[in-house]
């Protein structure tokens, strides 16, 4: 999780709020400011200092993906019962993102409510069965080869990214965080309430329609695909 991938990379499709410091006297250590003076949020290289190689995939993790799902179309052979089985996917990983893309509230507070208190990075649980559905789509069983796998790499980086930064912005309160709750698996046990409440204005100001977008048309595509095969 992180402040909605910390630029948009601390913008977009984090799993935890970022932007608020906790107070010194709470961490023991220095506050970190997540704002300049201009009130951007800060960069994350700021904050923390990952490898060279960590940080370009946590840059550009959105876009690799994508790009490597778009790549899948041209050669899917989409069969019904695939296709089927992930649009159904597809779309109950959206209603999870939206539910996550809601609840999480930069600028206010460390989300640890909703979703959040069942997987530390709901977001990123719906992105991977996103990953998964598209390889149903595709029809082609050599593609959970290629997916789940670029998946993973990119993914891992994030996630070791942005769980450095909230240890150093929220150190005792994320400890805390990470004891309870786990990393990637969600939780089926009942989860202890707590900070974030869900708003459909939050799932339009983390731009999770960008995501429904791109949702709908690579799923139009691998329709298209089976209805009229080349």
């Amino acid at each position: 999780m992180s402040s909605r991938e910390a630029s948009r990379e601390t913008r977009n499709q984090a799993g935890t709020t970022l932007v608020e410091p906790p107070p010194a006297e709470e961490s023991g250590l220095p506050s970190i400011s997540l704002r300049n003076e201009d009130g951007a949020l800060t960069p994350f290289d700021e904050i923390v200092t990952p490898h060279p190689v960590v940080a370009f995939l946590f840059r550009r993790r959105t876009a690799i993906v994508l790009l490597g799902i778009v790549l899948m179309v041209p050669w899917a052979r989409p069969k019904t019962e695939m296709l089927a089985i992930g649009v159904v996917l597809a779309l109950l990983a959206e209603c999870w993102r939206v539910w996550a893309a809601g609840t999480i509230h930069k600028t206010e507070e460390l989300t640890t409510g909703g979703p959040y208190a069942f997987v530390r990075h709901p977001l990123y649980v719906g992105s991977f069965l996103h990953a998964v559905a598209y390889c149903f789509m595709s029809g082609r069983w050599e593609s959970f080869l290629f997916a789940i796998p670029l998946f993973l790499l990119l993914y891992s980086a994030a996630v070791s990214t942005e769980e450095a930064m909230l240890h150093k912005i929220f150190p005792r309160k994320y400890e805390e965080y990470c004891r309870r709750v786990p990393r990637f698996v969600p939780r089926i046990a009942k989860p202890h309430s707590g900070e974030g409440c869900f708003s459909w204005k939050q799932v339009m100001a983390n731009k999770e329609w960008v995501n429904i977008a791109w949702m709908v048309v690579l799923t139009a595509l691998y329709v298209w695909k089976l209805v009229f095969p080349a």
